[in-house]
């Protein structure tokens, strides 16, 4: 294998140093702007190389001591936060200028996470051959999970009584998915079977798992051709809303960080009583629901089924009846609405807007749109299509919703 040693001048947006060997660009694994370091070359393409750091000859006076060998999932570790944060305005800004063609963009003091470990509420866990934990980075393999610091500690909990009872149970067994309440502190799993394996097998190891872990209110099983016969709910809070919750469907994994965003939007949208809201890719109504207090009509469009269903389960538990959840793709859905709104919310995947979805929201033109970002080059490409009818951008405000990690979230708004 290829060794190098490297001067790293910049970060790239995936969270690798950035350095130059003989003209080439090279993408270096655990690497900071500022550093000296080794290189093992993994990768040569025509015009980049990419590698991983095997020596750290000169570190940077931000490094610190990773807390867990699993780098992959907490990619960010070795940095300390203060420079995470400071790292991750200078992607946004440099993306937007690089992308979108803006030279100063309005990007304002990332908001920090309170918690910058033990903060996520939720987590998939695959199962393989004794082990449970996530995929290693850039492969299928598993590793072994005793402890994850990301983790709220009742999740925490929640995984020490799986792999207590698991290995009675484990050839049935593909994945389980933890889900705790931030608000109410109690956890709900769900167990993913393989293709054939028996339901009263799975059953049996949700029985067992929560005899061992008090704190684990309900187990869901996933298996093929098998229904649930009890539903398995959690009730988390957001913006004075509850959330009814089906183990599996999306909700922000922060909620402390969730909430602040919801904050700005709530500032930035200022809707009035009465008006109109749009929100496009909606899942649950994470937004749309505590946005809702005083308007005369939300309209919530999302693709999938169990949030929706999630959705419609939480409005009436909350005495909201001014919220239309649509069940479609957005880019189906929003050609048949003619009716004005007064803002929208855009929240779509990692893949950012459908073209038709930008197209319609030109269309409809609302005077403010709130676009929320997990993904700043998508995010700059979304913005060109918005800025060439006509819009403005006015804000861009990053939210640190996942700490030791290179994802970046923030939130855009644009005016007409």
């Amino acid at each position: 294998m290829e060794e190098i040693l490297l001067e790293i001048h910049g970060i790239a947006q995936g969270g690798d140093g950035v350095g130059r060997a003989d003209g080439m660009v090279i993408f270096v694994t655990g690497a900071m702007p500022g550093e000296q370091v080794r290189v093992q070359i993994t990768e040569r393409r025509p015009s980049y190389a990419r590698g991983t750091v095997i020596e750290v000859v000169r570190p940077s006076p931000d490094r610190v001591a990773p807390i867990t060998a699993d780098d992959g999932h907490a990619a960010w570790q070795h940095i300390a936060y203060p420079a995470q944060l400071r790292l991750k305005e200078q992607i946004i800004r440099e993306q937007l200028a690089k992308l979108a063609g803006l030279s100063a963009p309005p990007v304002a003091p990332i908001l920090a996470a309170p918690r910058p470990w033990g903060y996520r509420n939720t987590a998939t866990l695959h199962v393989e051959a004794g082990k449970v934990g996530y995929h290693y980075s850039g492969s299928r393999h598993v590793s072994d999970l005793t402890y994850d610091p990301l983790l709220l500690p009742a999740l925490n909990d929640a995984l020490a009584g799986l792999r207590e009872v698991l290995p009675t149970f484990e050839a049935s067994v593909d994945a389980v998915t933890l889900r705790a309440s931030a608000a109410h502190g109690y956890v709900v799993g769900l167990i993913h079977g393989h293709a054939n394996a028996s339901p009263a097998n799975l059953a049996d190891l949700g029985a067992a798992w929560r005899l061992r872990t008090p704190i684990l209110s309900g187990v869901a099983v996933e298996a093929q051709g098998y229904m649930q016969p009890t539903p398995v709910y959690i009730h988390d809070d957001l913006g004075g809303i509850t959330f009814v919750l089906s183990p599996d469907s999306f909700f922000q994994v922060n909620t402390s960080q969730a909430e602040q965003m919801l904050g700005v939007i709530r500032t930035q949208l200022n809707l009035q009583p009465g008006g109109r809201l749009l929100d496009v890719y909606s899942g649950a109504g994470t937004f749309a629901m505590p946005l809702s207090v005083g308007l005369f009509k939300v309209v919530a469009i999302e693709e999938n089924p169990s949030a929706v269903a999630d959705g419609v389960r939480s409005a009436p538990y909350n005495g909201i009846i001014n919220v239309d959840f649509v069940h479609a793709a957005a880019e189906r859905a929003l050609p048949r609405l003619d009716e004005p709104f007064d803002a929208a919310i855009v929240d779509p995947p990692r893949r950012g807007c459908h073209p038709a979805v930008l197209e319609e929201l030109a269309r409809l033109a609302p005077p403010t749109i709130a676009y929320i970002s997990c993904h700043p080059g998508i995010l700059a490409r979304d913005l060109g299509p918005l800025l060439n009818v006509g819009y403005r951008l006015d804000l861009v405000q990053p939210v640190d919703l996942f700490p030791q990690t290179p994802h970046i979230e923030c939130v855009v708004i644009l005016r007409k």
